[in-house]
């Protein structure tokens, strides 16, 4: 078993690697080594002290100082109280942990220039994350798994026992007379993924044959990251004609013109774009697959003003044909400055216009396919009315009483996405005179007999509405 990196890594560059102690990671530093002193590349090891097992991992601790010693390679060494962390943080101790090291290694290589950095993952670690994965519900690109190659700390992650079973690491450790120590945690059954190494995975090698399971996941794993690159390409070249001016939201249109497959990646890395979310580990982020069902359903009702919350204090909302997702005090209520309505057609708000007709004989409200609401006015009604979106608190004075604006909405069942959408007609002094197809205020009765002022709220087909 050699050292073999990929052909875009220059040969002359210096090795990181990532020493725990056990036996993958010593097999690794061994054959690092060995590649270092046949191509004249420099080797160091790092390793984090967790302060989790206490003497346990003392010993760990002492033995990778000494071991590295021994072999002539700079070991770096770190304390970190990933109990306090994960209790600080909410997150679980396995998670803490995983965060710290990787925290550990790209601070490394930053402050000492070193573009690459070799961990011990292998082949069972593959099997047992698909199957983590499978139980969650992943999609292609969780069951991607482990890459074997990946940009990290400005340089690139590397995992060259990935092709190899553990049983053949610790067949090349006793070959070699690669001593390692042993993590007491690794044999915990509180642990799901030790629950799957123990039992699971021995039972899968009895249902086939020894090793079979770890390379059908390597096949697997191999296959959902082709059919993930191939998808993500084509969302990415949808994303970049569907994006509205500002980047913060996709077209409507393209979302409905699409497969699920790629919207649902279109409106990931438009996710991805805003809350500069980028999973270290295994890029799936916190949306999850009943967030992108949500979103896709939100895109092909198109409501406008709907909205969904998500993670990391975003929302995303349809407004003007695009589904938004920006950071969620970025979606104020809609808010339109008064403005004065006086004869003729006076466009309010996005594809909506209020028109005032005079005529010296009675007139019945106008219909037609783009009339949201019309009424008759007595032709004394002072002019020009002023149009505004709600507010908090408003009153319209109707039979008799004043009533919340509020609640008539609710009474009316007029959709939350319009009741900001729609101007009310004010009166020249700022008296509620009319909200359209809601309610009026007394004492304006249409005339039957003289004169009259009809007043038609329209909203322009094909609009966002």
């Amino acid at each position: 078993m050699t050292l073999h990196l990929p052909p875009v890594i220059p040969m002359d560059a210096p090795l990181l690697v990532a020493y725990s102690g056990g036996a993958d990671s010593a097999l690794l530093l061994t054959l690092a080594k060995a590649y270092g002193d046949e191509h004249n590349v420099p080797v160091y090891a790092a390793h984090l002290h967790h302060g989790i097992r206490g003497e346990e991992a003392d010993r760990d601790l002492a033995f990778c100082r000494q071991t590295a010693a021994a072999m002539g390679i700079d070991l770096f060494e770190k304390h970190v109280d990933v109990p306090a962390l994960s209790r600080q943080t909410g997150q679980s101790i396995e998670t803490a942990a995983r965060d710290a090291r990787y925290a550990f290694f790209e601070e490394l290589m930053q402050a000492h220039h070193l573009p690459i950095l070799l961990t011990a993952h292998h082949a069972d670690d593959q099997l047992e994350t698909l199957l983590f994965r499978l139980l969650r519900g992943s999609g292609s690109k969780g069951m991607g798994g482990i890459p074997q190659v990946r940009p990290f700390g400005g340089g690139w992650l590397i995992r060259p026992l990935l092709p190899y079973t553990k049983a053949e690491i610790l067949c090349e450790c006793r070959d070699r007379g690669v001593t390692f120590v042993t993590d007491s945690t690794n044999l915990s059954p509180s642990h799901t993924r030790n629950r799957l190494r123990h039992s699971v995975i021995p039972l899968l090698e009895e249902l086939t044959e020894h090793g079979t399971p770890q390379h059908a996941a390597a096949r697997l794993s191999y296959a959902a990251r082709e059919d993930e690159d191939c998808l993500s390409a084509l969302a990415k070249a949808n994303l970049e004609t569907a994006l509205s001016a500002d980047g913060h939201g996709l077209s409507v249109t393209a979302l409905q013109g699409s497969h699920p497959a790629i919207t649902k990646r279109m409106i990931a890395m438009l996710y991805g774009t805003v809350t500069a979310e980028a999973d270290p580990h295994d890029g799936s982020g916190t949306l999850t697959a009943a967030h992108l069902e949500s979103l896709l359903a939100l895109a092909e009702k198109s409501v406008p003003e709907s909205a969904l919350s998500l993670p990391r204090g975003t929302e995303a909302r349809i407004r003007d044909g695009f589904l938004y997702i920006r950071p969620s005090q970025v979606f104020d209520p809609l808010s339109l400055p008064p403005t004065d309505i006086d004869k003729g057609d006076t466009p309010w708000g996005d594809g909506v216009t209020v028109s005032i007709e005079t005529s010296p004989i009675p007139l019945s409200p106008m219909s037609g396919d783009d009339v949201f609401a019309s009424a008759v006015f007595p032709a004394s009604l002072p002019l020009p009315l002023v149009a505004r979106t709600r507010e908090a608190g408003d009153e319209i004075f109707s039979h008799g009483m004043h009533k919340k604006l509020k609640k008539l909405l609710c009474d009316k069942n007029i959709p939350p996405h319009l009741r900001d959408r729609i101007p009310l007609l004010c009166l020249p002094d700022g008296t509620p005179l009319w909200y359209p197809s809601v309610a009026f205020r007394d004492g304006y009765p249409a005339p039957t007999e003289e004169a009259c002022l009809r007043i038609t709220v329209r909203i322009k087909k094909n609009s966002t509405f």
